[in-house]
């Protein structure tokens, strides 16, 4: 359990479920939210098992009684399922559904205490969007209860759905599909040179007809894209062991990018790179820069002198620490995450944020 002293005092106790790949859950009572995390997929029995268990020790334990019940906004969570059913059991309690990324944002927000509008920049692999599809390339702006989606990463089909964690090598296809057509077949790269035919022919009707291939925004799944592409790696056996090894690749004290803050023209880049037989250090670090170089222009862009990182992208410290030493270099400030982790664990903070400011917000327009 972690103590996170709230910069505000709730009203009604809170219980925030959190999300469903990094199970977590906390409580909130006055000023006081406990945080308890470390629960794993909760689409695993056993896991979700311990979760509640856990759920109902600490309500004993700490004497709260939740009235505010907070959740994901993905209908097919497993700890939005719980919150839903906890929510049944009195008609006292009331449910508020959080979105995914504004909960990272949210998160961070507490953990600084940061008055006034942020710009948050939330990178991840999966969180589910208000318009229905995947995000994870998000750039928020706004105060908590009210933070707006100014941008994202551009979508792009997930042929495959949730396989594309473990065979990464269809979103590196979905990609080049996307910015080659179907001359990206004839590219000479070793990736290319490897893909599956037959398999990509599969994909290439499922993207074509829409079947099972979500249309995602996700940074997670673009950084499995390019570390597919440089590694030449096709599997992984767990969420983000592609892009964790693509970091350890990129060469420090490199400089330059793809000149360019979209996604497609970056692919090109690297296609270029990988063509001319480049090192993959250099083209990692290239991509790495590239994308704090996207940060940099949608901060200039929002106008908004205060930004927030925040989501599981952000444990990779190169492209943490190159987009710090970018926003500050051009005056902004940055707040990254120290108390509360930057992942899905950190979750529930956001949440208990998000329903305070909601039941705030209400009892003002009661009035």
């Amino acid at each position: 359990m972690k103590i996170i002293k709230l910069p505000f005092r709730v009203k009604r106790p809170i219980l925030a479920c959190g999300a469903d790949m990094k199970g977590a859950f906390a409580l909130a009572k006055g000023d006081a939210s406990y945080l308890f995390d470390g629960f794993g997929d909760l689409s695993d029995l056993d896991n979700l098992t311990r979760y509640e268990k856990a759920v109902s020790a600490a309500k004993k334990r700490l004497k709260i009684k939740p009235e505010i019940v907070a959740c994901d906004l993905h209908p097919g969570y497993f700890s939005t399922q719980f919150a839903e059913d906890y929510t049944l059991s009195a008609k006292r309690y009331t449910l508020y559904s959080v979105q995914h990324h504004e909960s990272h944002i949210a998160s961070a927000i507490v953990d600084n205490a940061i008055n006034g509008d942020v710009l948050g920049v939330a990178f991840d692999g999966t969180g589910y969007g208000t318009d229905g599809n995947i995000w994870g390339g998000e750039f928020l702006a706004g105060k908590i209860g009210s933070l707006k989606r100014v941008a994202h990463l551009g979508y792009i089909p997930m042929p495959g759905g949730e396989a594309c964690i473990k065979e990464p090598w269809r979103m590196a296809a979905s990609y080049l599909y996307s910015v080659f057509g179907p001359d990206f077949l004839k590219l000479k790269t070793d990736f290319v040179k490897s893909v599956d035919k037959k398999r990509w022919s599969i994909l290439r009707e499922m993207i074509g007809k829409k079947i099972n291939s979500p249309l995602t925004s996700s940074m997670g799944r673009f950084f499995d894209a390019a570390a597919c592409l440089v590694l030449n790696k096709h599997t992984a056996g767990f969420e983000a062991e592609l892009p964790i090894k693509f970091e350890r690749t990129a060469k420090r004290g490199v400089d330059n990018t793809y000149d360019s803050t979209d996604p497609g023209k970056i692919i090109k880049g690297m296609v270029r790179d990988i063509e001319k037989k480049r090192p993959a250090p250099i083209i990692s670090a290239k991509f790495h820069n590239s994308i704090a170089a996207m940060i940099l222009s949608a901060a200039r862009r929002a106008k908004i002198k205060k930004v927030v990182l925040s989501g599981g992208v952000f444990q990779n410290r190169y492209l943490r620490d190159k987009a710090l030493t970018l926003l500050g270099k051009n005056g902004f400030r940055v707040y990254t995450h120290s108390s509360i982790e930057t992942d899905d664990s950190g979750i529930p903070i956001g949440q208990i944020a998000i329903a305070h400011a909601r039941l705030s917000a209400f009892a003002i327009n009661k009035k």
